[in-house]
């Protein structure tokens, strides 16, 4: 595996800190697009142009992988969006596994996922000022 990892970095032309960087830009921005899709499926008044935005990011940044900084300015708020959804998720996880009470579960819960939840309701389109600007 460790000659594996060497030689897809060689291929890639970077080295390990720069493809973690790309590669958790990239992961991260495809959840954040498939999650704002999924979001408005259920809301079509919220989300109505994150996904394909984001899509479109996507894409440049597979084409050119220099343009990652201008992509990551642009992104900042759906990546946020995303970092706080899994947090939020391992958070309250372990309650929902262990079988904590009811009660303790619902308040942990409502809590943990009360950030993402307002600022999506602060940026339906999860856009950064500079992009709307």
């Amino acid at each position: 595996m460790i000659n594996q990892s060497r030689a897809h970095l060689a291929n890639a032309g970077e080295g390990y800190l720069q493809h973690f960087r790309f590669a958790t830009t990239f992961g991260l921005l495809a959840m954040a697009a498939g999650v704002s899709a999924l979001i408005h499926a259920v809301i079509p008044g919220i989300c109505t142009s994150t996904a394909s935005r984001i899509v479109r990011h996507l894409g440049q940044l597979a084409d050119d992988r220099s343009k990652i900084d201008a992509i990551e300015n642009e992104a900042i708020e759906a990546r946020a969006f995303v970092l706080m959804l899994i947090l939020a998720t391992a958070v309250v996880a372990p309650l929902w596994i262990l079988d904590a009470p009811t009660a303790v579960r619902a308040v942990y819960t409502l809590l943990a996922y009360a950030l993402p939840a307002t600022l999506l309701i602060a940026n339906p389109e999860l856009t950064t000022v500079e992009s709307t600007a």
